[in-house]
């Protein structure tokens, strides 16, 4: 699929534009184990022509190669890479990469039949020092768009029919170092190729196939009920990958709406892009089953919406004796706010995602998915009458379209507002859920009151700007350990996800080996001073 508009002609006199810059901080910047979010390239300036390779000798080329644990000695793809799993990235190794290799870059292909490649991995920008990817590396390197749609991360293969179905990973080790900056924010396989052309002092390659027929797990009705849902929601990349127990959805946690606007009460978090990628993104089960004993659901995450934000139980953390967020003034217009690991999510019915519809949509799609499997739904039946509400966990028993049988649950504007209880058993990430989420920062005060809370970018540097006025003075921290008192006033809170050569800058540092994701934060006063210094935090 070609996402640019612009001729190939002129997408190749804007590439001989490309910057290729070298990376700061050396090779210990980058680890297998990075979770990264995607980068998004700049515009460039007029770069330096790299030399043109010479042929590499055959006997060298040759030792240049690629494996990977999810590709069986038969030379079948695992399931847990393609849709028919968790849609998790496969682990790649490689080895004797050629003498002057300053960066790599990767492409897993398929030839569907008529000629023209699909890929469904566009990943550069990959460090020099890396020996490999450890599966579900997300977002190590920079992604482009693979050919099932613009979504930046790896797709997973999800062919039907019969035969089996061939995918090649070609890894190109290249003359240019990173970061490789392009002129476009939206790089497909083949913009890649043309992109790196006189650059390229060898590749290795590694062929593997996978059966998929219409019986595959990923084809079940119960995995098309989430996908679907997901599919005509979703305005931010989420995907939905599908074993024999669980779909996963998969995310970066952030919506498309507006966020931390009309909120009264705050504990000075932000929202940043989550990894619920692959194997970490949320399980839910296909097959719910009705417990015996309903089970409590008083703190934490209680499902995910369609958009791939998680929805949480009314409750703050620690539980329904600490108040109400709602009732506390600590969400914001859309039944949201960001968390203690600077994670947005929604404590009630997620109303700026329900306005994309109407209302009577919402009485048969899920607005969400519980963590036991059962939809979510919205006000009412599908009848249009407003939806009973049992007394047992806040839902009722009637069969709902696009959803399992045996339970449903409805959004209401009382308290718990979506679920008190899981009707269903739980997925284990109602066990796990602190796993999934990577805190970087310390919670900066406790909860206190404010007005005019907005968040907005600001577009003379494009750091995040979360303001927030107050009539009360009060304390701040950034490491725990030290305090800074505040007046009463109006503060910012500035954040801007690091990129390129600040990113690669920031994870050179010791205290930041093994993390990938870094973020720039500056406390502000009205006037635009501080005595709290600018701190960059990685996890």
């Amino acid at each position: 699929m070609k996402l640019n508009t612009f001729s190939r002609a002129g997408f190749l006199a804007v590439l001989m534009t490309a910057l290729i810059s070298a990376c700061g901080g050396g090779g210990g910047a980058a680890e297998i184990s990075q979770t990264a979010t995607p980068t998004t390239p700049t515009t460039p300036t007029t770069p330096t022509t790299p030399t043109t390779p010479t042929t590499p000798d055959p006997a060298v080329v040759s030792t240049f190669t690629l494996t990977s644990s999810e590709v069986s000695q038969d030379g079948l793809l695992a399931s847990d890479v393609t849709c028919d799993g968790s849609g998790s990235s496969p682990s790649l190794t490689w080895r004797n990469a050629p003498v002057g290799t300053k960066s790599f870059a990767l492409l897993m292909s398929t030839d569907p039949g008529d000629g023209v490649l699909k890929y469904n991995w566009v990943n550069y920008n990959l460090s020099a020092s890396l020996t490999g990817l450890s599966k579900n590396s997300v977002f190590v390197g920079t992604y482009g768009a693979g050919s099932d749609g613009p979504t930046l991360a790896y797709q997973p293969p999800c062919s039907q029919g019969p035969g089996l179905k061939k995918y090649k990973f070609t890894l190109y080790a290249l003359s240019y170092p990173t970061p490789l900056k392009t002129a476009t924010s939206t790089v497909t396989g083949n913009d890649l190729l043309s992109l790196m052309a006189n650059g390229i002092l060898g590749q290795a390659t590694l062929e593997a196939g996978y059966p998929r027929t219409s019986a595959s797990t990923g084809a079940s009705n119960a995995c098309q009920w989430v996908r679907n849902s997901i599919q005509a929601s979703a305005q931010v990349p989420v995907s939905v990958n599908c074993d024999a127990q669980y779909a996963y959805v998969s995310s970066k946690g952030l919506p498309s709406h507006t966020m931390m606007n009309g909120i009264t009460a705050t504990n000075l978090q932000v929202p940043t892009a989550q990894n619920f990628w692959g194997s970490n993104g949320w399980r839910i089960p296909l097959t719910p089953e009705l417990a015996v004993n309903p089970v409590s659901a008083i703190d934490g995450p209680i499902g995910i919406a369609v958009n791939g934000v998680p929805i949480f139980n009314p409750c703050k953390q620690g539980g329904c004796q600490n108040g109400d967020t709602k009732v506390l003034g600590e969400l914001d217009i859309c039944n949201g706010h960001a968390g203690r690991a600077d994670d947005y999510h929604y404590h009630a019915a997620p109303t700026c995602l329900m306005a994309t519809k109407t209302d009577s949509y919402w009485n048969t799609h899920p607005i969400g998915w519980a963590l036991d499997g059962y939809g979510i739904f919205g006000f009412n039946n599908p009848d249009g009458q407003t939806a009973n509400r049992d007394s047992v966990c806040g839902g009722n028993s009637s069969s709902v379209s696009n959803a399992p049988a045996g339970y449903s649950y409805h959004v209401t504007n009382a308290s718990p507002y979506i679920l008190s209880c899981f009707r269903g058993v739980p997925s284990p990430d109602l066990v796990n859920q602190s796993a999934k989420f990577s805190p970087m920062r310390q919670p900066l005060v406790t909860p206190f009151g404010t007005s005019s809370m907005t968040l907005f970018t600001d577009v003379t540097d494009s750091f995040q700007v979360l303001e927030f006025t107050t009539d009360k003075s009060f304390v701040s921290t950034e490491t725990g350990k030290d305090t800074y008192s505040n007046v009463a006033g109006t503060y910012q809170i500035r954040f801007k996800a690091l990129a390129d050569d600040a990113l690669q800058t920031a994870l050179s540092k010791a205290e930041n080996k093994g993390k990938s994701l870094c973020w720039a934060f500056q406390f502000r006063n009205a006037a635009g001073a501080s005595q709290q210094p600018d701190v960059t935090y990685c996890k």
